[in-house]
């Protein structure tokens, strides 16, 4: 089991807020970080799956598009465009994350997006018949689907927490002051 998915398994657990209200203000914002740390891993994964199902995804578009040959180098040179063009992304809260990339080693972050495809099989999309790039596509969008879930589950506890700690403000149960000391 990776880091990640350790980390992932201990925030999401069913009991990580459990006892809110008994925790200390510093012990809240811990568990925020902890759960803000874990969301920006997990969106940059996210990303990472998308991309590589765009790229899929283009290259199935230009295989049928073109009768079959598709220069890949081409492809990855338009990687920006296609991306920005890829399928519509659900709705989601606009939130724009602190740091735009994990503080993980890759291999930990990407091990289980490898094994659904890594770079190396992008990179060789040609030699790849239209099933097994339908089933790469699948398998990554269910890979992405499982991703975003987790990161919807990761902001209802940031907010949860950061409503704690407004709470706290708001009741006197913590200080401003507090801050500047």
């Amino acid at each position: 089991m990776t880091r990640l998915e350790t980390e992932l398994q201990r925030v999401l657990a069913g009991d990580y807020l459990d006892g809110m209200g008994d925790r200390t203000l510093p012990e809240i914002r811990a568990m925020r970080a902890e759960c803000q740390r874990a969301e920006t891993a997990v969106s940059f994964l996210r990303r990472l799956a998308q991309g590589r199902l765009d790229i899929i995804h283009a290259y199935l578009d230009r295989r049928e598009d073109e009768g079959g040959d598709v220069d890949l180098q081409e492809l990855v040179g338009e990687l920006g465009a296609i991306m920005a063009a890829g399928p519509p992304r659900p709705a989601g809260n606009g939130r724009l994350p602190a740091q735009l990339a994990p503080d993980l080693e890759e291999g930990d972050l990407t091990a289980e997006l490898d094994e659904v495809i890594d770079a190396a099989h992008v990179a060789s999309l040609a030699q790849m018949s239209e099933g097994e790039l339908r089933s790469a596509a699948e398998r990554l969008a269910t890979f992405e689907a499982r991703v975003s879930q987790q990161r919807r589950s990761l902001h209802e506890r940031i907010d949860r927490l950061q409503a704690e700690i407004v709470s706290r403000y708001k009741s006197g149960g913590a200080s401003p002051d507090e801050l500047l000391a």
